[in-house]
């Protein structure tokens, strides 16, 4: 028998040395060295689905608008409320938004890219990263304005604009990342040395030559989404913007100079 006095005996439990330790943390720390640049990847490609997915729905609202007014996009204005955000936000399912942009600001989460949803709190143009703010509205996304009446703010083009919207075809792109709410690009256009749009340039002034530069900006990896007159969305490495069709006269070029 055992005595009161006695007790059983337990091996003796032995802990980690230091450098077993520091083993072991040299090993955690290079596995996440592995692990996190693949899940950066991971999430910059699940904000790029997301971005073409909005660009879709928005290529998508501007067809029925078209299809309520007989073929034809709204007029173009700089009167808030009659934007072209804001004409089509009945068709994105945000009828209040049209009438009250600021009151409504979360019926338009379709009009923010995931990588470019910082908000203003005045007017001005975006960057890659950070989104625009113009006529009460917000967004991340410019329209090819050559797809709206022709206009006197840019009066030199006249002749590149498509009259109707059923005049375009399937391949003409209607919107994509851009820093700013619209653009007319030409393929004369320069491309810009910076390519986060933080020096101003893509952004103003109304110039020719510098116009495809509000879209020819580094939000996904040296590539933008668009949308297209067809419906289709897809990424569009900015080199190759010069290769779609724009505008009535557009010539497709590879020839692309960077601005100086």
């Amino acid at each position: 028998m055992i005595s009161r006095n006695e007790r059983p005996r337990h091996p003796q439990k032995q802990a980690f040395t230091l450098i077993e330790l520091l083993v072991v943390i040299a090993i955690i720390a290079l596995l996440m060295g592995i692990l996190m640049p693949a899940l950066s990847a991971a999430r910059k490609q699940a904000a790029s689905m997301a971005c073409q997915s909005n660009v879709r729905q928005m290529a998508m609202a501007m067809n029925l608008y078209t299809l309520d007014n007989g073929g034809k996009t709204m007029p173009f204005s700089h009167t808030a409320g009659e934007y072209w955000f804001h004409q089509l936000a009945p068709f994105l399912s945000a009828k209040d938004y049209k009438n009250d942009p600021e009151g409504h600001k979360e019926q338009m989460k379709v009009a923010f890219c995931p990588s470019a949803k910082k908000r203003r709190t005045t007017d001005d143009w975006g960057t890659a990263f950070t989104a625009w703010r113009f006529m009460e509205g917000e967004g991340s996304y410019g329209l090819n304005l050559w797809l709206l009446p022709q206009n006197t703010l840019y009066p030199e083009g006249k002749a590149n604009h498509f009259k109707k919207y059923s005049d375009a075809s399937g391949d003409v792109p209607v919107l994509g990342d851009s820093v700013w709410v619209g653009s007319w690009p030409s393929q004369d256009d320069t491309m810009p040395k910076d390519l986060t749009g933080e020096t101003g340039y893509p952004g103003y002034p109304h110039q020719g030559g510098r116009f495809m530069g509000r879209f020819c900006i580094d939000r996904h990896k040296n590539a933008i989404n668009i949308g297209f007159v067809d419906t289709h969305a897809e990424r569009v490495p900015l080199k190759e913007l010069w290769l779609k069709k724009w505008h009535k006269n557009f010539r497709p070029t590879a020839e692309v100079n960077i601005q100086g």
